[in-house]
């Protein structure tokens, strides 16, 4: 299916030719987000081309919550990344106010019943220059996700946090506080999969020994070291 539908602040946001555009002038003190008004998402395939500006900040939010609370058009829940001037970064998975990286680019991730990412494996981050189109592709399939850009994976991660996962809710685009950026969506299309997907368990994902737990978003202490998994 096509995706219409959009609700968001026309200050940020135009559709023009069937491209959805968000463009701030770096003024914006918070991140806003336009959001998809024809339904919610739980399991889904999506497919949509991505232009963002150099220097720009960006996302696909799914699985979100509207909240009204924080302020107008702020949406928390899983993100894709786009940043296209990080490539560790673009592509990403990243969880709106609420665990924040939960991995970077390049990592293959399961998060623990604690909420504990840890890497289990990786694989090849690549450039993707800013000011051109790429396909971004999200499939997630219960508590699965997995992140694409132009077919080459960026995110590959279990989620076996009961508590902090989310299993359902918006679909929305990020326009990010900070430096004037522009970032367009076209050729959206979504394939909605089967509610009731088998949960991913610890006993099928087992998390090798020694493993390295996620760098945290933030300034680190000096010298701080990943922890290692340890039974």
């Amino acid at each position: 299916n096509r995706i219409r539908n959009w609700s968001g602040d026309s200050k940020y946001w135009t559709q023009k030719d069937g491209v959805l555009i968000g463009t701030t002038d770096g003024s914006l003190k918070m991140n806003r987000f336009i959001t998809w008004k024809a339904a919610t998402v739980r399991n889904f395939d999506l497919r949509v081309k991505v232009r963002v500006s150099t220097g720009g900040n960006s996302g696909i939010q799914y699985r979100g919550t509207s909240r009204s609370d924080l302020g107008l058009d702020v949406v928390t829940g899983y993100q894709c990344d786009v940043v296209a001037d990080k490539p560790e970064y673009n592509g990403m998975l990243y969880e709106e106010k609420g665990r924040r990286i939960l991995s970077h680019t390049g990592e293959k991730v399961v998060i623990d019943a604690s909420g504990q990412p840890w890497i289990t494996g990786n694989f090849e981050v690549k450039p993707f220059k800013p000011g051109q189109w790429h396909e971004y592709r999200i499939r997630i399939e219960a508590n699965h996700h997995r992140h694409w850009i132009d077919g080459h994976p960026t995110a590959d991660l279990i989620d076996l946090d009961e508590k902090g996962r989310l299993m359902e809710g918006v679909l929305a685009m990020q326009v990010h506080k900070g430096p004037a950026m522009t970032i367009e969506f076209k050729d959206m299309i979504i394939k909605h999969l089967p509610d009731d997907l088998p949960i991913r368990s610890a006993e099928e994902h087992p998390i090798p020994e020694g493993s390295k737990g996620v760098r945290p978003q933030g300034k680190l202490p000096k010298g701080w070291k990943a922890p290692e998994f340890s039974r």
